[in-house]
């Protein structure tokens, strides 16, 4: 039996190279994505965060995972500080980095663990080429699954969990993202923490290592030439868009009706436009908020709506923060038409599902305002989680056309697109108001997500602003019509409509469970390695 204190060590970054490259990793994984946009950088990033933890002790790789996702996040959200300060910023931030620190635990304990038990169980050394290449690849599958372990628990909890900064998202303007269509975001995901872990593993002394991380990229270039999955056309839908420019950010000032009145003027534009050159549409949609409060007992607003939609010969889509009989409120897009709230058998009101914590509700509001009173008392309603389907029925082309609908972050959860295309969804609406974030990166943060999530599902997606960035997205990610930030305007065009599930809303929930359990795999074995003291 060999006694495990007389193992060699496993090869690992000294901690003065491994600090410096987890924080290099991490601002560069910022810089991939939006606003630089530089995806390519994703590569070197996720190599230069998993080199620091590559079977690296524990303390050593709680400090790469601080500076890692310090570096990552107290930049990617920086967007927070806008109106807010640094409070929320820090907040956020430091709860996403505490995530990163116990996924460089669990890479350095599981790699180092695995790499264990295979000097415990080497044999002859003319098998040893085999069984090295071997170990690489059984630490790349852990270290991968630990990643999409992280990035799904972030993605829950707590408070309903923030899926952001995702591996797969920055791969949305990319020849790699078609592959979402086919394994879904957290198969994304794996997929490419996985390649990058194989080169991470060949560096640190594989056996013919140029080898491996030659064909890794040979990989690569195969799976970039992966069309997106293809649907089912059922029929094609005109639809216009409409943005407000409206000072609609928590300080912006401005009198009650503002921002609807922007709206009304957007579409009265639209409509004289349409009708001057013959043309015509056949649903119109707003954006988050743009009604404001209570469009349902609102009769005045009600019968213009209602005015608007019977000259457009069209539904109106329209979003409005609506009061429940027990003081709370919800976050809601309902369908208009020319007489009033529409009917249909797939519904024709949608409440945003998941309600943004500290933004629209306020959990444990008595603690949270003990730490920063003036922070708290700005949110004062509290908004309560949707229960309708996120789809809506409208009357267009003859029949009963159903879209799918997310409303602003509810974009950012796998649910939801899941919910969507299981309640018939042949195009998503997705209605956002990012006027509090101004100028900064999260428009276009969240608009690469809403851009993804068009591919996963293979449908059209209209990504609709009250003040930008909005889009109308093809279902292979290209833009079909958009509109400049912060001008008042709106997006028309011809949009198909499909049915059926991609492979990746039909088995994305089993990838990502099989690379969810990988990664508890690796956790396992490093706890039985620390049990056994091998």
């Amino acid at each position: 039996m060999i006694d495990g204190s007389t193992l060699p060590q496993p090869a690992r970054l000294r901690w003065w190279l491994a600090l410096p490259a987890a924080a290099a990793g991490g601002l560069l994984f910022d810089l991939a994505n939006p606003g630089a946009a530089l995806w390519p950088l994703v590569f070197p990033a996720v190599a230069l965060i998993l080199a620091s933890w590559w079977q690296q002790r524990a303390g050593v790789a709680a400090l790469a995972g601080l500076a890692a996702g310090a570096t990552f996040w107290l930049t990617h959200l920086q967007w927070l500080t806008l109106y807010l300060g640094p409070v929320p910023w820090l907040g956020l931030g430091v709860v996403m980095t505490a995530w990163f620190v116990l996924q460089g635990i669990a890479t350095g304990a599981a790699t180092r663990a695995i790499s264990r038990l295979w000097l415990r169980r080497r044999t002859a050394s003319g098998a040893q080429r085999t069984v090295r290449l071997g170990l690489v690849v059984v630490q790349a599958v852990a270290a991968a699954g630990i990643w999409v372990l992280r990035e799904g628990i972030q993605g829950s909890w707590p408070y309903g969990g923030f899926p952001w900064g995702r591996v797969a998202h920055v791969f949305a303007d990319s020849p790699f993202g078609a592959l979402v269509s086919w394994v879904g975001f957290a198969g994304l995901s794996g997929v490419m923490a996985f390649a990058v872990a194989l080169c991470v593993g060949a560096c640190f002394g594989a056996r013919r290592g140029a080898l491996l991380v030659g064909g890794v990229v040979v990989a690569l270039g195969v799976l970039a030439l992966v069309p997106p999955a293809a649907l089912e056309q059922t029929g094609s839908l005109r639809v216009a868009a409409v943005q407000g420019n409206s000072k609609s950010g928590i300080f912006d000032d401005r009198e009650s009706g503002d921002v609807y009145a922007d709206h009304v003027r957007g579409t009265e534009e639209l409509l004289d436009e349409l009708e001057a050159t013959g043309d015509r549409v056949d649903v119109i949609l707003w954006p988050e908020n743009s009604a404001e409060f209570g469009l349902t007992d609102n009769p005045l607003r009600g019968r213009e709506v209602a005015l608007l939609s019977k000259r457009a010969d069209a539904p109106i889509i329209v979003g409005s923060v609506l009061a429940n009989e027990d003081g709370t409120y919800t976050n809601s897009s309902v369908v208009w038409g020319p007489e009033g709230q529409a009917e249909s058998d797939a519904g024709t009101r949608y409440d945003k599902r998941f309600p943004v914590p500290f933004a629209e509700y306020m959990p444990n509001r008595s603690f949270f305002r003990a730490l920063a009173p003036n922070l708290v008392d700005l949110v004062q309603l509290e908004y309560e989680a949707g229960e309708f389907a996120p789809v809506h029925g409208f009357d267009a082309l003859g029949r009963e056309v159903v879209a799918g609908v997310a409303i602003c972050f509810d974009i950012i959860f796998d649910d939801q697109a899941e919910q969507m295309v299981g309640n018939g969804a042949e195009v998503i609406f997705a209605p956002t108001n990012n006027a509090d974030f101004g100028r900064t990166d999260e428009s276009v943060q969240q608009l690469q997500i809403a851009r993804l999530r068009a591919i996963e599902t293979g449908r059209a997606l209209v990504n609709i602003s009250t003040v930008g960035t909005s889009r109308i997205i093809g279902p292979e990610g290209q833009d079909i019509d958009g509109l400049e930030s912060f001008t008042r305007g709106a997006m028309t065009a011809t949009v198909p409509l499909v049915a059926g599930e991609t492979p990746a809303l039909a088995y994305g929930a089993l990838v990502s469970a099989m690379w969810m359990a990988a990664g508890l795999a690796g956790i396992g074995i490093a706890v039985y390695v620390r049990v056994r003291r091998m």
